[in-house]
């Protein structure tokens, strides 16, 4: 089975389907309304148990946080934790290696594959920065200009963010940087740093002070130097991963963003107060405010034949935040073999949530509005758009199957199809 069978919106939705799917755009739609709907008893799991202290987090969001903040833990995955009714669900608890696969597939800009234009770019500034230049080349200048060409240097500073690094290596949010930031004072402070001057700054010639301060201001200048090229590389490979989406496609995932607003809208309609207050304003920052056409307005064709009355366009940060969530989604089934496992909404979404550019258009939407807030509208967001997803998804690998005879079974659902397909 190719990539081109079942992860083109060309060919899952013809017109008739996709208004079946998500109907027409009313002021009286009730499809938007229950579909949001949460069912009153959730059969797959209850929560996320926290493997150290065992608190049962409700949303993936809230056992990231609580792992995250409580336990300085950021790579656990909430999916292997489910609970149902109390009890663990054994299947979920060990991570198989084709979990490890796809996890490492998502994570695609590293510290290696950074760190020598960084690294570089910060010797350069700290030499050409005025402030050390001001009265004449000063100590910090001259010590720059004598360790720029020295590997064992670039080694010794590679390995002091490697660690720290690699641990959370999605830098996208404030939120991960703070995290990243108090195990870098950490590291400051620490007994690598005494040891890395003592071997390569000891006998250079120049002060204690002076090598000590220059340590400094490279570690501080470097962070900011790995930050802004890992942000270039990822929207690189983000743009290369889009050029793959057909017109179509990116008409249909417009017409979606709107969609998801309103049905979002009408589920918080029925909260009350400060909750409903937050919530709304969360969901008012994903509408397009502008009165001008910009660069994603050509892909409105969908959402003007389908408007029924309750038109709503989408800013362009929140359309292309969905299309980063399609670009995870095809990345993930075109990177594994298909099993009954393979189409499960919480491993999908926290592959979505943990997507570099889902969370850096999620940040640049949500200006001002506090991380543990908005987190809990984007994973609404997400399960929505997964729903939606699925069920096009499904439907075309179903047919695919019972085309090359993989199954006769036409009543089948996909799930066990899939587990026909393992077993024979």
């Amino acid at each position: 089975m190719s990539k081109s069978d079942f992860l083109s919106w060309d060919d899952d939705l013809d017109d008739f389907e996709l208004a079946y799917l998500l109907g027409d755009y009313t002021d009286t739609d009730t499809i938007a309304d229950s579909a949001c709907k949460k069912p009153k008893k959730d059969i797959l799991c209850s929560g996320y148990m926290c493997p150290d202290c065992k608190k049962v987090l409700k949303t993936i969001s809230g056992f990231r946080g609580h792992t995250s903040k409580q336990h300085g833990k950021s790579n656990i995955k909430a999916f292997q934790h489910k609970i149902q009714d109390g009890d663990v669900l054994q299947d979920q608890i060990t991570t198989t290696e084709s979990d490890k696969s796809q996890q490492s597939t998502m994570t695609t800009v590293t510290l290696d594959s950074i760190f020598d234009s960084a690294y570089n770019n910060t010797i350069k500034s700290i030499e050409e920065d005025p402030m050390y230049n001001i009265f004449g080349e000063s100590t910090i200048v001259q010590i720059a200009k004598s360790i720029s060409d020295s590997s064992e240097v670039k080694t010794f500073f590679h390995d002091l963010f490697k660690e720290i690094f690699n641990s959370n290596p999605n830098l996208s949010l404030v939120h991960d940087r703070e995290l990243f930031f108090t195990k870098f004072h950490a590291i400051r402070l620490s007994s690598s740093i005494d040891k890395g001057y003592t071997d390569h700054f000891g006998q250079n010639g120049f002060t204690t002070p002076d090598n000590k301060n220059f340590i400094q201001i490279v570690m501080l200048e470097l962070i900011n130097q790995l930050l802004t090229q890992q942000t270039i590389q990822e929207q690189k490979l983000s743009n290369v991963n889009h050029s793959e989406l057909s017109e179509n496609d990116q008409n249909i995932l417009f017409y979606i963003c709107g969609y998801i607003i309103r049905s979002c809208e009408k589920r918080y309609s029925k909260l009350k107060d400060d909750l409903w207050s937050m919530k709304i304003n969360c969901i008012e920052q994903l509408k397009s405010t502008s009165t001008t056409d910009s660069f994603v307005s050509k892909y409105n064709k969908w959402t003007e034949k389908k408007d029924r009355g309750g038109l709503i366009i989408p800013s362009d940060n929140f359309y292309l935040l969905t299309r980063e969530f399609e670009t995870v989604v095809r990345k993930h089934l075109g990177d594994q073999e298909l099993n009954a496992k393979s189409l499960l909404h919480d491993k999908l979404k926290e592959l979505i949530m943990e997507s570099f550019m889902v969370k850096y258009y999620s940040e640049q939407i949500f200006v001002g509005i506090d991380y543990d807030n908005y987190v809990l509208i984007l994973e609404d967001i997400i399960h929505l758009f997964l729903t939606i997803r699925g069920f096009s998804t499904a439907k075309v690998i179903r047919n695919k199957m019972i085309k090359d005879k993989v199954t006769s079974k036409k009543s089948l659902s996909l799930r066990q199809v899939l587990k026909e397909k393992h077993n024979n």
